[in-house]
Parts: C-alpha cells; sequence; structure tokens
C-alpha cells in the first residue's frame, strides 16, 4: 500500500469540478502508525467511485507542523480579509471546537 492509499480517519472535501470529475481533499490516514496529513487530488473512476491519485502532498502529522499549516492559511486569509470579516466565518466554528 502506498502513503496516499492509507486509510483515511478524517477527510473534507476543499474543491470539487464536476466537469473534470475531480477533487482535492484534506485528509488525515494513519500508515504504518504514523499520522499524515495530506492535500490530496482525487479522480472519478469509471464506476462512479472517487479514488486518490498521485497527485498531492503527505505531511507529518504533529503539532509543529499543522500549527505551521494553520498560521499559513491564517496568513493568508488576512492579507484579504479583515478581522470582522474572519471572526463572522470563523469565530463559531472555533469556539464550538474548544466548548465542552
Amino acid at each position: 500500500m502506498e502513503l496516499h492509499e492509507a486509510p483515511e480517519i478524517y477527510e473534507k472535501i476543499i474543491y470539487q469540478d464536476d466537469v473534470k470529475e475531480n477533487q482535492i481533499r484534506l485528509v488525515v490516514s494513519t500508515f504504518r502508525g504514523v499520522e499524515y496529513l495530506h492535500l490530496r487530488k482525487y479522480y472519478m473512476e469509471y464506476e462512479g467511485d472517487w479514488c486518490p491519485s498521485n497527485q498531492g502532498v503527505a505531511m507529518l502529522m504533529d503539532i509543529e507542523t499543522t500549527k505551521e499549516l494553520f498560521i499559513g492559511l491564517a496568513e493568508i486569509i488576512s492579507l484579504a480579509e479583515s478581522r470582522e470579516t474572519i471572526e463572522k466565518y470563523f469565530g463559531d466554528m472555533i469556539r464550538d471546537v474548544y466548548s465542552d
């Protein structure tokens, strides 16, 4: 089994192109006992099933890597949007993640 074929423990479709029949997914999987975070292109097979391609990136899923990814995405968003807009779209989600 290749790393991009490892079973998923989390996945989210980030982008879908129905014309080209492909998706970009954020996936967390475990391979040989190690968790990885993937940003991977998926394609639709002739039978209609979505399958991972070998196009994408996989990185070790640890606090440092995910922190740096989060910081990078937050910086990109903050360059394009105001603080109020960011809080509007992400405030509830962040509060929900940390509420008991």
